[in-house]
């Protein structure tokens, strides 16, 4: 293996203004590193997402082509970088969603991708900054044009023996907690409950459509032993008499379409229950790794079959040295902070060297990917070029580092690597799913079609309030007399009770 710079050394890189004429910060200490007060030339930007040709919205995918775009690529938070979330497009109209981690669904509404689009989502595992942006894209995708139910899959529960279970301290703890994908969508859907009714005055289903918006189907993914998948859904027709074109009966196979199949296979991070997918469709592939430790489950996915897969999306981090010397203000960092980064890094993730030997092994093998593109990881000039360093010493094939809003479009003649256009200031996304606007009446609705009583029908607004609060509104002829509100009163008005303990008012709704 070749030499590279050392860890150490890999704090005293600097930018520079292109690709290629990155230089050493030499003879400077890592106590001297401050990113409040940079040394000349360390430059906190990414000179490769910058030197990408540009991708313009709305430009139309190939019938023989995928297109892969950044949602979110950082394992913390960063203002230019979101959480972990990969969109894939294909020729044939589908389209998924690889985990939706924290903040994803700006870069996706900034991508104007629309709601109906993002309701296959593929979960590696139940981490929050993969998660946690799935309450948006539920929550706010009925109010849009995803009006039909929620698909999630996600890997079975752990298995992990309690600690706590029989504690003295803790007696109520279970001997194995109910962590996977169906219990996590079964909370989800009860966390998200008093947003789904609130906003249940407005259509949330398309009259064509198997369930509504707020439905939730998930499939269960066996980490273990990839078979006998698990289904659940709060709708209880979509549970037991929907026929889902997409269940598969092979084992290792979460889903299977419209010549789309996507398998998956156990990954190694923090706990049992992560994994990998890889999705084959029109003779190409690529695999999604998630979060990980380098393991051979990956290296058999990448090196079986007759050729390599179009497109790697590997997760790769900073060394642990780095890491714990930023995250103490980019001083010295103490044995303490060096520790947790290390354990952190043993416990759950690939090294930039790690994903270097991989990758070298699929060349050993003859079955190197077209593109490898690392993820997950914290990109910016003075991050990059150690990293590359670090890959080379291994590998020698195409591969680059992501950021948020790289886009690559693959088929089988091309790779076409770019950077999306977009504005600070996008609108929502449109609707395009072809069964609008045939929506059913809203759950809370007002049946009476007088528009001198209800100029709101079908909808009902105020459906959902008892007179404890709408005695307290303040009339809209007081602020507005020309105003909607005001010279088209809402007299259709059937007030539900007032909660107990509330004393209803004398004052009658006029």
């Amino acid at each position: 293996m070749n030499t590279w710079v050392t860890r150490r050394q890999a704090l005293r890189l600097s930018g520079a203004a292109a690709i290629g004429s990155f230089g050493l910060w030499a003879g400077r200490s890592v106590a001297a590193w401050n990113p409040a007060n940079p040394p000349p030339g360390l430059t906190e930007q990414n000179t490769l997402f910058k030197s990408l040709a540009p991708f313009r919205l709305g430009e139309p995918i190939a019938k023989d082509e995928m297109r892969i775009s950044f949602m979110g690529t950082s394992p913390l938070e960063r203002k230019a970088q979101m959480a972990t979330s990969v969109f894939v497009e294909l020729g044939n109209g589908d389209s998924f969603v690889f985990d939706a981690g924290m903040g994803c669904q700006v870069n996706y509404t900034a991508m104007q991708v629309p709601a109906s689009r993002m309701r296959r989502i593929f979960l590696t595992h139940l981490h929050g900054d993969h998660t946690s942006d799935l309450t948006y894209i539920y929550s706010f995708g009925p109010q849009r044009d995803g009006k039909s139910p929620l698909y999630l899959w996600g890997p079975s529960k752990s298995y992990v023996r309690n600690p706590w279970y029989g504690s003295r301290q803790y007696p109520g703890e279970p001997e194995y907690f109910d962590d996977g994908m169906i219990e996590f969508a079964k909370h989800f859907r009860e966390m998200n409950r008093w947003h789904s009714e609130s906003q249940s005055f407005v259509g949330t289903r398309w009259e064509s459509a198997e369930g509504d918006g707020y439905d939730v189907f998930a499939t269960e993914l066996n980490w273990a032993t990839g078979d006998r998948p698990l289904y659940w859904s709060n709708n209880a027709v979509l549970q037991n008499e929907f026929t889902h074109g997409w269940k598969s009966s092979t084992p290792w196979v979460a889903y299977e379409a419209n010549g789309v199949r996507i398998k998956f296979f156990p990954a190694v991070h923090d706990r049992n229950g992560s994994v990998s997918y890889k999705l084959e469709w029109n003779g190409m592939s690529l695999i999604f790794s998630g979060d990980s430790k380098p393991n051979s489950f990956m290296l058999k996915a990448l090196t079986e079959g007759q050729t390599g897969v179009d497109l790697l999306i590997h997760e790769m981090v900073i060394p642990a040295e780095v890491w714990a010397a930023i995250a103490t203000g980019g001083g010295e960092p103490s044995s303490a902070s060096l520790l947790t980064a290390r354990a952190v890094q043993e416990n759950s993730h690939t090294p930039e060297l790690a994903l270097g030997y991989i990758l070298a092994e699929t060349q050993k093998a003859n079955k190197s990917p077209r593109l490898a593109v690392a993820t997950h990881f914290q990109a910016s000039d003075s991050t990059i070029r150690p990293a590359f360093d670090a890959l080379r010493s291994w590998y020698a094939g195409a591969i680059t580092i992501a950021t948020d809003l790289m886009v690559f479009n693959v088929s089988r003649s091309r790779i076409l690597q770019r950077r999306a256009v977009v504005s600070d200031y996008s609108p929502t996304p449109p609707v395009v799913d072809e069964r609008a606007p045939a929506a059913f009446a809203p759950k809370y609705s007002d049946p009476r079609t007088d528009p001198n009583l209800n100029p709101y029908y079908p909808y009902g607004p105020l459906e959902q309030f008892s007179p404890f609060l709408t005695d307290n509104v303040i009339p809209a002829c007081s602020w507005d007399s020309s105003g909607f509100q005001c010279t088209h009163p809402y007299s259709a008005y059937n007030p539900p009770p007032n909660p107990p303990g509330v004393a209803a008012t004398a004052r009658a709704r006029k």
